[in-house]
């Protein structure tokens, strides 16, 4: 399908400390001759991650951030595709910006490794059949070298290239990318940006363990189906489908890099 170029306009604001983002954007309206509305916090209090988890950042050393938009002709039943528009948009900025490939976790997490870089909570607001807004809630783990809760896994763009990073930067060149991306939505492209969601999918080729409701399984990737559950196949060939919340991904965790000294710089 021919892509009609579309110049998105996009407005950023910034805030030094607020509950939520998502909170801040949940009642404003977009303005007229704005395709996307970004607003960033310096820290956030009640920031969260899919689940309801908490999500870890020291004040100022990452990158927080929300988007609205309202996405043309996406109807209800197909709105896990917003939300792989966004990851698949914020895993292409990063690998380039890093220069080293990252990969998106189902449904949303952006993964170096076997270690969580970046999460992602969205929401929908409908009219009919139609999404009428979306909101996606951004967290990437950019300067921070040391982490203090018990997620089992976290890195940031600081340990893996042992730089820091200009966070304002980071954020239009991620706003670009989404923009870039949300052009085949407008365009009703679906499967370009399914088929790259797949093709970036952590763990999408090759048998790994995993953990449901009935205990310890091993299973390679089968697919992801329109409505964004996840189905996998078991060794023994049966097919089973997920929910989110409802398999875990059984990763092995390394012990934590100790904090490394890294030069007064950025990138």
């Amino acid at each position: 399908m021919k892509i009609r170029q579309t110049d998105f306009n996009y407005e950023v604001r910034k805030l030094e400390v607020i509950d939520s983002t998502n909170n801040y954007l949940r009642p404003i309206s977009l303005p007229d001759d704005t395709d996307f509305l970004y607003v960033t916090s310096e820290y956030q209090t009640a920031g969260k991650g899919q689940g309801g988890n908490h999500w870890e950042s020291e004040r100022g050393e990452n990158l927080l951030f929300s988007v609205k938009c309202k996405p043309w002709r996406v109807k209800a039943s197909e709105q896990f595709i917003l939300l792989q528009t966004v990851s698949v948009a914020v895993c292409k900025a990063l690998s380039r910006i890093l220069n080293k490939q990252c990969m998106i976790k189902w449904p949303n997490d952006i993964y170096y490794g076997d270690k969580k870089l970046s999460g992602t909570l969205s929401e929908c607001t409908l009219h009919n059949i139609w999404i009428n807004e979306f909101i996606a809630g951004v967290g990437i783990n950019v300067n921070q070298l040391a982490f203090h809760s018990d997620a089992p896994n976290p890195v940031s763009m600081a340990n893996i290239s042992g730089h820091t990073f200009d966070r304002n930067a980071l954020l239009d060149d991620i706003a670009k990318e989404i923009s870039h991306w949300f052009e085949y939505i407008t365009n009703e492209d679906m499967d370009t940006v399914r088929t790259e969601y797949e093709s970036l999918l952590y763990r999408h080729t090759g048998i790994h363990k995993y953990r449901d409701k009935d205990g310890v399984f091993d299973a390679s990737y089968e697919e992801i189906l329109p409505n964004g559950h996840l189905i996998l196949r078991r060794t023994d060939g049966i097919l089973s489908e997920y929910e989110f919340k409802e398999v875990k991904f059984l990763i092995p965790i390394s012990p934590r890099q100790s904090q490394r000294i890294l030069p007064h710089h950025q990138q």
